[in-house]
Protein backbone atom coordinates (compact mmCIF):
# COMPACT_ATOMS: atom_id res chain seq x y z
CA UNK A 1 0.00 0.00 0.00
CA UNK A 2 1.19 3.11 -0.80
CA UNK A 3 1.49 6.03 2.00
CA UNK A 4 -1.90 7.78 0.87
CA UNK A 5 -3.90 4.54 1.85
CA UNK A 6 -4.36 2.25 4.56
CA UNK A 7 -5.57 -1.50 4.92
CA UNK A 8 -8.98 -1.71 6.14
CA UNK A 9 -9.41 -2.71 9.16
CA UNK A 10 -12.00 -5.94 10.19
CA UNK A 11 -13.04 -7.84 13.12
CA UNK A 12 -14.82 -11.47 12.69
CA UNK A 13 -17.04 -12.37 14.71
CA UNK A 14 -17.92 -16.30 14.23
CA UNK A 15 -18.31 -19.07 16.16
CA UNK A 16 -16.90 -21.25 14.12
CA UNK A 17 -13.35 -21.64 13.91
CA UNK A 18 -12.75 -23.26 10.36
CA UNK A 19 -15.39 -20.06 9.29
CA UNK A 20 -12.76 -18.04 11.17
CA UNK A 21 -9.94 -19.55 9.35
CA UNK A 22 -11.16 -19.04 5.93
CA UNK A 23 -12.43 -15.75 6.51
CA UNK A 24 -8.72 -14.34 7.97
CA UNK A 25 -6.89 -16.63 5.05
CA UNK A 26 -9.63 -15.02 2.12
CA UNK A 27 -9.78 -11.95 3.89
CA UNK A 28 -5.47 -11.08 4.61
CA UNK A 29 -5.11 -12.11 0.52
CA UNK A 30 -5.72 -8.85 -0.33
CA UNK A 31 -3.18 -6.32 0.67
CA UNK A 32 -5.95 -3.42 1.32
CA UNK A 33 -7.25 -5.58 4.21
CA UNK A 34 -5.80 -5.94 8.03
CA UNK A 35 -7.89 -8.40 9.85
CA UNK A 36 -7.27 -6.97 13.68
CA UNK A 37 -8.98 -10.04 15.41
CA UNK A 38 -11.50 -12.69 16.10
CA UNK A 39 -13.98 -13.61 19.13
CA UNK A 40 -16.84 -16.20 19.24
CA UNK A 41 -19.08 -14.06 21.60
CA UNK A 42 -20.85 -11.29 22.48
CA UNK A 43 -18.22 -10.13 25.11
CA UNK A 44 -15.21 -11.21 23.18
CA UNK A 45 -16.54 -8.87 19.81
CA UNK A 46 -17.81 -6.22 22.30
CA UNK A 47 -13.74 -6.57 23.89
CA UNK A 48 -13.12 -6.22 19.73
CA UNK A 49 -14.83 -3.51 18.89
CA UNK A 50 -13.54 -1.34 21.99
CA UNK A 51 -9.68 -1.79 21.51
CA UNK A 52 -9.29 -2.25 17.94
CA UNK A 53 -11.68 -0.07 16.53
CA UNK A 54 -12.28 -1.86 12.79
CA UNK A 55 -13.40 -0.41 10.33
CA UNK A 56 -15.28 -3.42 9.46
CA UNK A 57 -16.82 -6.26 11.49
CA UNK A 58 -18.10 -9.21 9.62
CA UNK A 59 -20.75 -10.60 12.00
CA UNK A 60 -22.36 -14.52 12.22
CA UNK A 61 -26.28 -14.23 13.83
CA UNK A 62 -25.67 -17.02 15.89
CA UNK A 63 -22.84 -16.90 18.69
CA UNK A 64 -21.08 -19.45 20.71
CA UNK A 65 -23.60 -20.72 23.99
CA UNK A 66 -26.49 -19.48 21.47
CA UNK A 67 -26.00 -16.30 22.09
CA UNK A 68 -27.05 -13.68 19.56
CA UNK A 69 -25.13 -11.26 16.90
CA UNK A 70 -27.91 -9.09 16.91
CA UNK A 71 -26.35 -7.83 20.64
CA UNK A 72 -22.92 -7.38 18.92
CA UNK A 73 -24.71 -5.24 16.31
CA UNK A 74 -26.25 -2.88 18.56
CA UNK A 75 -23.38 -2.54 20.66
CA UNK A 76 -21.21 -1.34 17.32
CA UNK A 77 -24.16 1.09 16.52
CA UNK A 78 -24.38 2.52 19.49
CA UNK A 79 -20.85 2.85 20.59
CA UNK A 80 -18.95 2.55 17.27
CA UNK A 81 -20.89 4.29 14.70
CA UNK A 82 -18.62 4.78 11.60
CA UNK A 83 -18.26 1.01 11.68
CA UNK A 84 -19.78 -0.81 8.83
CA UNK A 85 -20.97 -4.28 9.94
CA UNK A 86 -21.49 -7.13 7.45
CA UNK A 87 -23.61 -9.71 8.61
CA UNK A 88 -22.50 -13.31 7.08
CA UNK A 89 -24.83 -16.40 8.29
CA UNK A 90 -26.80 -19.25 7.68
CA UNK A 91 -29.95 -18.08 8.25
CA UNK A 92 -30.73 -16.29 5.15
CA UNK A 93 -34.86 -15.84 6.05
CA UNK A 94 -36.51 -12.41 5.39
CA UNK A 95 -37.09 -11.51 8.88
CA UNK A 96 -33.64 -12.33 9.96
CA UNK A 97 -31.94 -10.25 7.18
CA UNK A 98 -34.52 -7.60 7.51
CA UNK A 99 -34.37 -7.52 11.30
CA UNK A 100 -30.41 -6.59 10.54
CA UNK A 101 -30.11 -4.46 7.99
CA UNK A 102 -32.69 -2.33 10.04
CA UNK A 103 -30.75 -2.99 13.17
CA UNK A 104 -28.23 -1.17 11.55
CA UNK A 105 -26.07 -3.53 9.41
CA UNK A 106 -24.56 -2.32 5.91
CA UNK A 107 -24.94 -5.78 4.59
CA UNK A 108 -26.79 -9.37 4.84
CA UNK A 109 -25.03 -12.21 3.43
CA UNK A 110 -25.94 -15.85 3.13
CA UNK A 111 -22.47 -17.88 4.09
CA UNK A 112 -23.66 -21.11 2.22
CA UNK A 113 -24.31 -18.95 -1.43
CA UNK A 114 -22.73 -16.14 -1.27
CA UNK A 115 -19.43 -16.22 0.89
CA UNK A 116 -17.15 -15.09 -2.37
CA UNK A 117 -19.97 -11.53 -2.62
CA UNK A 118 -19.27 -10.56 1.11
CA UNK A 119 -15.82 -11.02 0.38
CA UNK A 120 -15.85 -8.60 -2.47
CA UNK A 121 -18.30 -6.01 -0.45
CA UNK A 122 -15.64 -6.23 2.52
CA UNK A 123 -12.72 -5.59 0.25
CA UNK A 124 -14.84 -3.06 -1.62
CA UNK A 125 -14.70 -1.19 1.48
CA UNK A 126 -10.89 -0.74 1.45
CA UNK A 127 -11.85 1.71 -1.84
CA UNK A 128 -14.47 3.82 -0.16
CA UNK A 129 -12.17 4.25 3.09
CA UNK A 130 -9.67 5.71 1.19
CA UNK A 131 -11.81 7.95 -1.11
Amino acid sequence: MDGDTRALRVAIVEDSREIRHRLVHMLEASARVEVVGCADDVVGAVALLDTQRPDVVVLDVRLRHGERGYNVLRHAVLQHPATRVVVLSNFDWPEMRDGFLQGGACAYFDKALQFEDARRWIVGQADILNH
